[in-house]
């Protein structure tokens, strides 16, 4: 009889471990958002005493906490991990992703986007987007695109997307007479514009959905209606595309 107990209570334990492990491979992965103002005095007073090159500007600072309690920190275009021990804060590893010499090309910048992607449930990926700004007589653009870069342990990244579109907002004058500011109905541009948003679905897959929409003037001849569109893109993380299969005028990169 006791053997029989014993026997059935080794079953029930494998089956709650079995259970418990299939749930923690099926947790989702949430994509989650570096915010400012996260950390105490202490814990500012940690960081600083480990990284004295980013306590210049602290009240810039965004940090955010994952599902295991690790403290991430996004600083001066750099990221650093720090797990909690019973001396506080540890610094485990820190990643620089832009040099400061790089943030500057004339009209093109970049900086790391503040939230932190998840690629499985224990590996991560930031985004740094490049912004270029063009003007020309009575219109102009913001684009941004970004790469992809995993954080490896090693303190190494990994850039497994590459210059994707990401953003961005055009207007082209329209009205160029006297007739076409009558006929305008007070809208003298075309405007078009992209945005971008990431799901994550399951480890290594990501969906990438694209919204573009175009507002014709009234005043126009280009032929064009004004629109709106989307279109949903499930990305192999393993082996990205080199550009997303989206129209060519979604994919503006301000060099045409």
């Amino acid at each position: 009889m006791n053997h029989n107990n014993k026997t059935a209570r080794k079953s029930i334990w494998a089956i709650l471990l079995m259970a418990i492990t299939i749930t923690a491979s099926a947790a989702p992965l949430n994509i989650l958002e570096f915010k400012k103002n996260q950390l105490n005095t202490v814990e500012q007073t940690q960081i600083c005493t480990q990284l004295k090159p980013l306590c210049e500007q602290p009240e810039k600072w965004r940090s955010l906490k994952t599902p295991d309690q690790t403290l991430w920190l996004l600083a001066n275009n750099n990221v650093a991990r720090f797990s909690s021990s019973a001396n506080g804060l540890q610094l485990d590893q820190q990643w620089q992703l832009i040099k400061p010499n790089d943030d500057q090309e004339g009209e093109v910048h970049h900086y790391i986007f503040p939230k932190l992607f998840p690629m499985t449930q224990n590996r991560y990926a930031v985004a740094v987007i490049t912004t270029l700004s063009e003007m020309y007589s009575g219109g102009g653009a913001n684009i941004e695109r970004a790469s992809f870069y995993e954080l490896n342990d090693s303190g190494k990244t990994h850039r497994f997307i590459d210059n994707y579109p990401f953003s961005f907002f055009r207007m082209v004058r329209a009205c160029f007479s006297q007739r076409d500011y009558a006929t305008s109905k007070g809208n003298c541009h075309d405007e078009d514009g992209l945005s971008l948003d990431i799901r994550p679905l399951k480890p290594m897959l990501w969906q990438f959905r694209y919204r573009y929409r175009l507002d014709v003037s009234p005043a126009s001849d280009s032929g064009e209606k004004s629109y709106k569109d989307s279109r949903n893109l499930n990305i192999d993380l393993n082996q990205a595309p080199q550009q997303p299969n989206i129209p060519d005028d979604w994919n503006y990169s301000g060099q045409g």
